[in-house]
Order: structure tokens, then C-alpha cells, then sequence
């Protein structure tokens, strides 16, 4: 897991000091409150009391030499407005104004005129008046502090594209010039055949390691090209890649596979499985986002989504079928889910749902990963482009389990996830400029609206 996330919360004093200090009781006691809440999850940065405008702007000047995104300007009682404009200099992102509803603090009355003042000169922010022990006030502090600190997360992430665009899907191609205007992303490419020359000069006691811990983990059944030999070209696979994401410094990648490497080496969905997943035979990890069909959109919206969650996998699955009447979504991959997907509250049960099999397709041979997504609340995302303008669509619903024998009315092998979800389907269908959406476990439509505001995408929200 990541280190704690870094705020800022200032609090904003009365230019008339000696009447400020009068009614310091609320101040100390709203204080207390709101950092006894925040620290749990968050790294507090705090500064004593801002008083005047020179010293805005010296605090200002030092949360951006802390490299902190996330600004709470905090009124728990009346102050002068003004200093809330020097405060909110201190990040590019949006800040937002927090204060209380107590009837003796006058919070309400100054945070209006506050954010008035900010809205006014252009300034994004985010008005937040309430108990932050309330789950709703809390969530919506929580949401704006991931969504501020994942302009620096996302900014800092560096792609590979292993392999070009795939059996001719034009959507998973992206234009790195763009992705460095609008997200500030690095974006490389490698070949392919380094995946080959790497994965055919690994040490074989490497390989059987992995291998060993691979099969007491998951129900393997051989068959057809699925075979012992071309497992181990799999595993092999994905060791090389993950070596040259070690290599390269890379957070997150796009893996090409069809048609060189399924037809003429191994099938990749091992190695993208595992890269996704959050330990190996190794021990635990840090989760790579890697998409298919070297989907670079695709890629980073999954490297979104594991940052808004806090580190955890995120996944690509393509669009098989979508029911308004039903409302659901049944959404599959072709073989690479990763296995915490299985039962991300419990590791070693994760691996017991999956049976891996011939795949459907890949001359080279090798196995898919079958099982059905852990029924949990979802976020399911996509960025795509309309126009050539990047559009963020979204919405949130429930995974739940299917008997196994559902899997073959769409891809019998494929690793599965059923999805209810109370959404616009109209509009999903009308809108959405792609064949596959991500998924992470958690609630995080907010927080993918507050980033696409920042950085001026557009957002669409398919809930109803």
C-alpha cells in the first residue's frame, strides 16, 4: 500500500485578533475534531492560526515546497475572507473551503462569501460545511483530498506501449503528445520481441518457482495447445515483462499480444493476470496496471483507478453484453483478470475460484484464467476520446456471483464479471467510444469527477 496522502488544513483567524481569540474554544474544539478525523487516513500538514496576508503567503510559498495538492482552507468560526485567496495560490489544483453548520460559529456566513470570492477570480473549489465524523461529510472530504492528489500522482506515472495497436482496434491507440499536455504522462515504447529474448534467457530455477507456486494456488486443466511447455512460456512471459517494468521505471503499461506473441510465442494473459495482481511467488507487491491489446487509454485508466483506491488492482474487461431492462452489465477479459479479483478480502481463497484452461484463440498455445469477479461495489471507468477531446465516463454498481455454467452463453474460459448497475443505458450506449471497460473495488465516482474537473475533461456520470 501507498504512504499515507498528504493535506494541507489552514485555518483562517480574523484580521481583529484580540476578537478572534475570544471565541478560541470553537476554534480548539472544531480543530481537535477535524484532525482526530483526518489523520486516520491522511498525512496532515497544519500551520498555527493565519492571521494576515503576509503570512498567507508564506505558508502558501511552504505547501508548495511540500509538494502538497490537497488544500482544506478551514473556518471553523468567522475570518476574513480575503486570506483565502493568498491560501488557495499554494496548489494548482481546486481547494476547498471547510467549516462547521454550528449556529454560534458564523462558519457558514464566511465560507459562502470565501468561495464567493474565489469563484469569482476563477478559482476552483469545493464547499464543505459539516461534521466530518457524518460518513457523507467525511466521504466528500476523503473524495476531493484523492482527486487533488492525483494530479501529482498521475502526472509523475511513466507508460510503456509493449507491442502497437492490436487486430486493428483504433480506440486503444493514444498520442503521447497529448497525454503529456493533459495528464503530464511520459509515454515509451518497446518492441515486443524483448518480451522473447528475455523471457527465453531466464533462469529455469526462477521459472519453476513461480510455476510451483502457480499450481498450488489454481485448478490447471491441459489441454489441447494448453500444455505444460506452453505454461512455462506464459510464465516466462511474465517475468520478462515484469523485468522490464523493474528495468524501465515504468507504473504502468499496454501489452500488444495478438497476433506475434499468441500465434508465435506464448499468449500473454498470464503474464498481464499477474502483473495486475498484488503478489506473486515472490511475496506481495505493488500492482502494475496493464491492459490488453495494448490499450494505452485503457491503461490509464486503470493506473487511475489503482491510485483513487489507494493501490489496488484495477482490471480490463471487454463489453459483452449490456441490459437496461436487467440492469446489468456483463463485461469479460480474455484471460488476464487479476486473481485478487477472485476475493480481494482473502488472498489465498482468491486463487481457488480459478481454473485455468485452453484458451479460445492463439496458435502459440497457452491457458485463460476462469473464474467470476467477488460480488463488492464497483467503480467501472473509461477515458476515451470524442472528437479528439478526452471524455472520463463512469458509474458505480454491484458484482455479483453467477453459477459457473453462465460462462458459456458469452466465453467459457474468460474471466467473468456480472455487474448491477442502475445507469442510463441509452446514454452508455450512445456515448461510449470504446470496448472495454476497468473496474476497481470501492466507491469512486467523485473523486474521477473532481480529477476530470481539474484537468478539463469532460465527465460523464452513467448512474441514473
Amino acid at each position: 500500500m501507498a504512504d499515507k496522502r498528504r493535506v494541507a488544513l489552514i485555518t483562517i483567524g480574523d484580521s481583529r485578533v484580540e476578537f478572534y481569540k475570544t471565541r478560541l474554544s470553537i476554534v480548539e474544539e472544531e480543530t481537535k475534531k477535524v484532525l482526530s478525523v483526518l489523520r486516520k487516513d491522511f498525512d496532515v500538514y497544519t500551520r498555527d492560526i493565519v492571521y494576515d496576508e503576509k503570512t498567507a503567503i508564506e505558508v502558501a510559498k511552504d505547501i508548495r515546497k511540500e509538494g502538497i495538492r490537497a488544500v482544506l482552507i478551514f473556518y471553523p468560526i468567522w475570518g476574513t475572507p480575503s486570506i483565502s485567496m493568498r491560501i488557495a495560490q499554494a496548489t494548482d489544483s481546486p481547494v476547498a473551503i471547510l467549516g462547521n453548520r454550528r449556529t454560534d460559529s458564523s462558519s457558514l456566513v464566511v465560507m459562502l462569501t470565501a468561495a464567493g470570492m474565489l469563484d469569482q477570480m476563477g478559482k476552483k473549489c469545493l464547499r464543505i460545511a459539516g461534521d466530518l465524523s457524518d460518513p457523507a461529510i467525511y466521504k466528500e472530504t476523503s473524495d476531493y483530498i484523492i482527486a487533488a492528489s492525483l494530479d501529482e500522482e498521475v502526472k509523475n506515472s511513466s507508460f510503456c506501449m509493449l507491442g502497437g495497436r492490436s487486430i486493428g482496434i483504433g480506440t486503444t491507440v493514444a498520442d503521447p503528445s497529448q497525454w503529456a499536455r493533459i495528464f503530464g504522462v511520459s509515454f515509451d515504447h518497446r518492441d515486443q520481441f524483448e518480451i522473447y529474448y528475455r523471457a527465453e534467457a531466464i533462469d529455469q530455477e526462477r521459472v519453476d518457482r513461480h510455476l510451483a507456486w502457480w499450481k498450488d494456488r489454481v485448478k490447471i486443466e491441459f489441454s489441447g495447445l494448453f500444455t505444460p511447455e506452453s505454461l512455462e512460456r506464459q510464465m516466462r512471459s511474465y517475468l520478462a515483462v515484469k523485468d522490464i517494468v523493474e528495468d524501465g521505471h515504468y507504473d504502468f503499461l499496454g501489452l500488444k499480444c495478438q497476433q506475434e506473441m499468441s500465434d508465435h510465442y506464448a499468449l500473454q494473459c498470464l503474464a498481464v493476470a499477474l502483473l495486475n495482481n498484488d503478489e506473486d511467488a515472490d511475496g506481495r507487491k505493488k500492482p502494475v496496471p496493464v491492459s490488453c491489446e495494448c490499450d494505452a487509454d485503457g491503461a490509464l485508466t486503470m493506473r487511475i483507478l489503482s491510485l483513487a483506491s489507494g493501490g489496488h488492482p484495477s482490471a480490463l474487461l471487454d463489453i459483452k453484453y449490456f441490459s437496461d431492462e436487467k440492469k446489468e452489465f456483463i463485461i469479460a477479459n480474455c484471460g488476464s483478470l487479476a486473481p485478487y479479483f477472485g476475493n480481494p478480502d482473502d488472498s489465498r481463497d482468491s486463487y481457488s475460484h480459478i481454473t485455468m484452461m485452453q484458451h479460445s484463440f492463439g496458435l502459440a498455445g497457452g491457458g485463460a484464467t476462469q473464474f467470476i469477479a467477488h460480488p463488492g461495489h464497483v467503480t467501472v471507468a473509461r477515458l476515451f476520446r470524442s472528437n479528439g477531446e478526452y471524455v472520463l465516463g463512469c458509474f458505480e454498481g454491484e458484482t455479483e456471483m453467477r453459477p459457473i455454467e453462465e460462462l458459456r452463453k458469452t466465453s467459457w474460459c474468460y474471466p467473468h464479471a456480472f455487474i448491477k448497475a442502475d445507469v442510463d443505458y441509452d446514454l452508455f450506449f450512445r456515448t461510449m467510444n470504446s470496448n472495454h471497460l476497468h473496474i476497481a473495488y470501492g466507491s469512486y465516482n467523485e473523486v474521477l469527477r473532481l480529477y476530470a474537473e481539474s484537468r478539463g475533461i469532460r465527465f460523464i456520470c452513467y448512474n441514473r
